[in-house]
């Protein structure tokens, strides 16, 4: 750098030792002076004007304006601003210094030195070399001696701050080397405000951290993630080092520039999007209820003014006012009836205005599955909900602990409590729930209180002994039933003016009914519910005169007015009777609430038909609530007692809970042993069934049956009709290929009278049971159907599985929505999930269901500890796959050791190293892996896994070397990889290692090879298996042929000339082991899948009868009745084919229909240009 003439400076040693400053930063000093000096001289334009319209300038302004507007307060921008110098920095620094000097951390002061050398630097260049203002070079200084302000106050949080300072520090360059260049390159000095920028940058990761109500709770969860915003900064802030070289261009600092917004914004997106899918997840899998949905509802039906009386209440305003600490505990109490949830649905929506609420409704509807740890959980998942750090505690918890352990998640809510500020928890009808669990509840609740001072409650129920011990020192009482009258006027008064508004009535009767209602809310002393049900029950009044009788002797009391309804329904004629109290002893024993839909398909089915008969076609909607009268009501599509007391009170006096669990038992097992459940109906009539809504009850009986089963178990003897229903669901859907899984050591379900008349009902419902509660079924899906439908000793899963997919194809065709609404309502899209609620309980809308299933509950974990998806996991196999081989890999140094080193490997060490092992195909080195001790301790799933890999590699070697020692058969998995591999040795080795039970599978898997001597290979292997094999757990045989040319196959090749080829070759090379009726069999197995002619041409020359199963002591469908159930064009043509083949069209087989009523046959005509009567007629003739 050029100095002025005469000018003479010491040397730097000198000057460092005696004035404190390097040379560097001196001359930089001089240089101003100079400057200025000669810009006097020459009588240059003043700094201030140069700076107005300096790019660089207004950079940093830019800069710090940003910064300001995101801090968003005025107080803690003017306490920054005050620190305008590194001294007094180092003033803060002594502070410290002397408070943690006994704890020895003085060492963490140290290692910030480099980063203040760093920033004096920064500050020294651009307040020479850009002129800045005071308040600018203050946004340098002020937030550092902050931020090592906050972070002193606990030692391990200092230790954390200080390594991320000290990081910082050697990410800045040396400016004070750089600063020869500045003299003659404007470019680089337009670098320096991206430094600001960066600095600023951290300054606000830092301050969001730190000015978190509860930053020293959270710190040790929520500072992971902060540090990976730091390392953005880091990333940018070397990049930006890159910039400091004389060749460096404008274009570079505005990519720069812009490279940096992206980064950031690319960063906060992902980072938010992957924090949210964490929790999603952690929810899905909990899944609270957040009690919206039921104050939406409760919100909705509240009539206005009937709150007034309350906000206005002094005690209630007390408790509200979180300035005041004299009420802590609010007890809404009254009579049954007197609208207290209604009540304290308004004041949830009242509190919520002026403070965070969290609540909870508990309804003695879900009363089985009420409990203190559900209530609790809703509860911080509804602080979570818009608390990004409280869902990161949630994620970052214990996640079996706080599925099952009260203790553990009410310290997660008091971890939220202590620092949120006033927070409101109100619980309505807790004396809903049983006692023992109220009481933990309560106690939880009083625990917190005690210690989180800014927490108010808010309890809404009746006057039970052990509520009131509990609450009676603690808790202000409001009585709702004394002071509600007025509300209940207005109620009635609202209700009569929609009454007379809706019924057109002439004055003077109008004047008369109003004089007649006038006692009502007098009479209803407090309670809601009286007016309610006498109000209902005038409305479903058709004439004058019985409104009339009704209002001049109106119901003493709830219990008179419940008196009444049953009264007249057993005044009833005797159908309508029965149904209203089927309905009425069914909405008391159902599991879980039947919606209106499921209730009306329940009630149309025959249980006590001998013979099972076709489903009714349901057109006209029931209105229950008419029915039955105003006792029931409809929330939310569902059916249930207008209030406990209707269940806990009055319905034993009418209706027998026994017989009615029994009936509704007896219409669930009819339903499922039904003609819509048959097996065999063809894809079509499913889709035809869909529409005509024969499929409501589909979800609800088949996984509720076995509970309502074992609720009508008392020991004695199963009535003689339930018995004959269940051996009518065995004979209709029993499932050959079924797979018993282990042996229980007793039996899940007793009952010794059905064990000595029906033994195998006996079997079938515990092997049901054990279906049911199969650890594993929370995984099963759709896709992965193939591994559990053969778990159920019954065809319902299979069919199950049918229906879903059909319907889930369905609902996104528009043509086909209104029907679906009008038969299964409004939630019409299923999660994908077998055993999940909203499989039976979807959603309203395909977004909503994709994020549920998206967020399910995913069972494939990374096996690495630290992964985020050793938590989160991933839906299938592959998927966790693929994450560990693009992530977890290792790189090539970490696997190319020898046998020393896989010796000295522990089991976490070794998993990575195999995967990697298998990539390479080093099957030596695997080998030696396995042999060392921590290769030895491999989980087996980790080494099938890894057999996987090498299989669809297609490794032969390495497959082989990882297979178990005692290995017969090979996974069915294997062997497909083999056959897809290409490789003839490959296949060869593990066709010859097929198991005969999955020749099917196996079966599509080869007919879709590109080699021939692959398929060779796996025609040999049929000639050689066994046609017949035993039935796991039973003393009977499996036709493995029928199996293998099933329709499911004929589906998969239709319309593909290379499949049938070589299916019709293999039909023929397996002609010895087959005999004329399994041809047959296969025959109307082809008319139930592709109507293939070709196909059906090969089995008659093979000799397939082709009226089969005519004439072979069986009854069921021929190949041509079986078509003409179809209306498609192929169908047709094989209907024609067959009848000039000689199919007889005369008669149907074990049948009284005629084949010409048939759908498919009343419109051949459109396709084959003859109609059913012209073939029928030349039969005939040929005959």
């Amino acid at each position: 750098m050029a100095l002025p003439s005469g000018l003479q400076i010491e040397p730097a040693g000198y000057l460092k030792t005696f004035l404190g400053v390097s040379y560097s930063k001196l001359c930089i000093t001089i240089e101003l002076v100079c400057t200025q000096h000669i810009k006097h001289l020459l009588d240059l334009p003043g700094i201030a004007d140069m700076s107005s319209s300096n790019p660089v300038q207004e950079a940093l302004e830019q800069a710090q304006k940003a910064f300001r507007k995101k801090l968003q307060d005025p107080r803690l921008y003017e306490e920054i601003l005050a620190t305008t110098t590194i001294d007094d920095v180092y003033k803060e620094t002594s502070k410290i210094q002397a408070n943690i000097a006994p704890s020895g951390k003085l060492r963490h002061l140290a290692k910030i030195k480099p980063l203040l050398d760093r920033l004096s630097e920064y500050a020294l260049v651009i307040e020479v070399f850009i002129q800045v203002k005071p308040d600018l070079l203050a946004l340098i200084w002020g937030p550092i001696k902050i931020i090592l302000m906050w972070s002193s106050q606990i030692n391990a949080v200092f230790d954390k701050v200080a390594d991320t300072l000290a990081t910082i520090g050697h990410a800045l360059p040396q400016f004070a080397v750089m600063a020869q260049t500045f003299e003659t390159s404007d470019v680089v000095k337009a670098a320096l405000a991206l430094f600001y920028e960066d600095i600023l940058d951290f300054y606000g990761i830092a301050f969001e951290l730190f000015r978190k109500t509860r930053w020293k709770q959270l710190f040790h969860i929520i500072w992971a993630g902060y540090q990976t915003k730091i390392n953005v900064v880091l990333s940018n802030l070397e990049k930006h080092s890159l910039l400091m070289r004389s060749e460096v261009t404008f274009l570079d600092i505005k990519e720069a520039r812009e490279a940096r917004i992206q980064s950031s914004k690319h960063f906060t997106q992902a980072e938010g999007f992957q924090e949210r899918q964490k929790y999603n997840g952690l929810k899905s899998r909990v899944t609270p209820n957040l009690y919206d949905d039921r104050l939406d509802w409760l919100r909705n039906r509240c009539v206005s003014g009937c709150d007034t009386w309350l906000f206005r209440d002094e005690e209630f305003c007390e408790w509200l006012d979180n300035s005041k600490n004299t009420i802590v505990w609010l007890w809404l109490q009254g009579i049954p009836g007197a609208g207290k949830t209604y009540l304290t649905a308004k004041a949830i929506d009242y509190t919520r205005e002026q403070h965070r609420t969290l609540f909870a409704f508990a309804a003695y509807l879900n009363k089985g599955s009420l409990c203190a740890l559900s209530i609790i959980q809703s509860l911080i998942f509804q602080a979570a909900e818009d608390d990004r750090d409280f869902q990161s505690l949630l994620v970052e918890s214990k996640e079996r602990e706080l599925q099952g352990n009260t203790g553990y998640v009410v310290g997660l809510l008091k971890t939220f409590l202590l620092t949120a500020g006033p927070t409101y928890i109100i619980i309505d009808g807790l004396d809903e729930m049983e006692e023992f669990e109220r009481q933990i509840l309560l106690h939880q609740l009083n625990e917190l209180s005690k210690e989180c001072e800014d927490l108010r409650l808010l309890i809404s129920s009746r006057a039970e002994d052990d509520i009131d011990r509990m609450l009676q020192h603690k808790a202000t009482r409001i009585r709702v039933d004394i002071r509600n009258s007025g509300s209940i006027q207005a109620y009635v008064n609202r209700r009569c003016q929609d009454w007379v508004i809706n019924h057109q009535l002439n004055p003077d009767t109008k004047s008369e009914l109003l004089g007649l209602l006038s006692p009502l809310s007098a009479k209803a002393n407090g309670m809601f519910l009286y007016a309610r049900i006498i109000m209902d029950n005038l409305e479903q009044m058709s004439s004058i005169e019985e409104i009339r009788r009704e209002l001049k002797a109106l119901p003493n009391d709830l219990t008179d007015a419940y008196h009444r309804i049953f009264h007249r329904i057993n005044e009833a004629r005797p159908q309508l009777r029965n149904k209203c109290r089927r309905v009425l002893g069914w909405i008391g024993c159902a599991p879980i609430p039947l919606t209106v839909l499921e209730m009306e398909q329940a009630l149309s089915i025959d249980f006590n038909s001998e013979e099972p008969s076709e489903l009714p076609q349901l057109i006209t909607n029931i209105n229950f609530v008419q029915m039955c009268g105003p006792i029931i009501e409809v929330a939310d599509e569902k059916l249930q007692y207008v209030h406990f007391t209707v269940h806990d009170r009055e319905i034993r006096n009418y209706i027998d809970k026994a017989t009615a669990t029994r009936q509704l038992t007896m219409s669930f097992v009819a339903y499922l042993g039904s003609n819509v459940m048959d097996v065999d109906l063809d894809d079509e009539d499913i889709h035809e069934n869909i529409l005509a809504g024969k499929y409501r009850l589909l979800e609800y009986a088949s996984f509720f049956w076995p509970k309502l089963i074992q609720q009508t178990n008392d020991g004695d003897e199963v009535s003689h009709r339930l018995r004959n229903l269940l051996d009518g669901v065995i004979q209709q859907g029993r499932n050959y290929g079924f797979k018993r899984t282990t042996d229980l050591p007793e039996p899940l379900y007793k009952n010794i009278p059905l064990q000595l008349k029906s033994p195998e009902v006996l079997t079938m419902v515990c092997e049901t049971f054990q279906f049911h509660l199969d650890d594993k079924r929370w995984d099963w899906n759709w896709s992965n159907s193939d591994s559990w439908v053969n778990l159920d000793p019954l065809t319902t899963s299979q069919m199950l599985v049918r229906i879903q997919e059909q319907h889930k194809t369905l609902v996104l065709d528009p043509a086909h929505v209104a029907s679906l609404r009008f038969h299964y309502g409004t939630r019409l899209f299923r999660c994908t999930y077998a055993f999940c609620e909203h499989s039976y309980r979807g959603f309203e809308t395909k977004r909503d269901r994709d994020a549920h299933v998206n967020n399910h509950g995913k069972p494939w974990k990374c096996s690495i500890p630290n992964c985020d998806f050793s938590t989160i996991g991933f839906s299938s196999k592959t998927r966790r796959d693929q994450h560990w081989l693009k992530v977890h890999l290792p790189a090539p140094s970490q696997f190319e050791t020898g046998l020393d080193d896989f010796e000295n490997l522990d089991v976490a060490e070794a998993q990575p190293i195999l995967f990697a092992l298998v990539i390479e195909d080093d099957a030596d080195g695997a080998r030696r892996l396995l042999s060392a001790p921590g290769g030895k301790k491999l989980n087996a799933e980790v080494i099938a896994s890894a057999r996987c890999l090498a299989a669809k590699e297609g490794y032969l070697a390495m497959t082989q070397l990882l297979a178990p020692v005692d290995e017969t058969y090979s996974p069915q998995i294997i062997v497909k990889y083999a056959i897809q591999s290409g490789d003839v040795d490959f296949a060869k080795w593990a066709i010859s290692k097929t198991r005969p039970e999955d020749c099917a599978k196996n079966m599509k898997v080869a007919l879709s090879t590109k080699l021939e001597e692959i398929y060779d290979l796996w025609e040999e292997y049929l000639l050689k298996m066994p046609r017949m094999v035993p039935k796991p757990s039973t003393d009977e045989d499996k036709d493995l042929f029928k199996e293998l040319f099933n329709r499911t196959l004929f589906n998969e090749i239709n319309n593909n000339p290379l499949g049938e080829a070589r299916v019709k070759h293999t039909l023929k090379k397996l002609r010895g082991s087959m005999d004329s009726s399994l041809l047959g069999h296969i025959l109307v197995s082809i008319a139930k899948s592709s109507c293939s002619i070709h196909l059906a041409e090969k089995l008659l020359v093979l000799g397939a009868p082709i009226d089969y199963p005519r004439g072979y002591k069986s009854t069921g469908m021929t190949a041509l009745h079986v078509a003409a159930r179809k209306t498609t064009r192929e169908a047709a043509l094989f209907m024609k084919w067959l009848i000039l083949k000689g199919a007889s069209p005369v008669t149907s087989i074990g049948y009284a229909q005629d084949l010409g009523n048939l759908k498919g046959a009343k419109v051949i005509a459109e396709w084959v240009g003859m109609t059913w009567e012209e073939l029928r007629d030349q039969y005939l003739k040929s005959v």
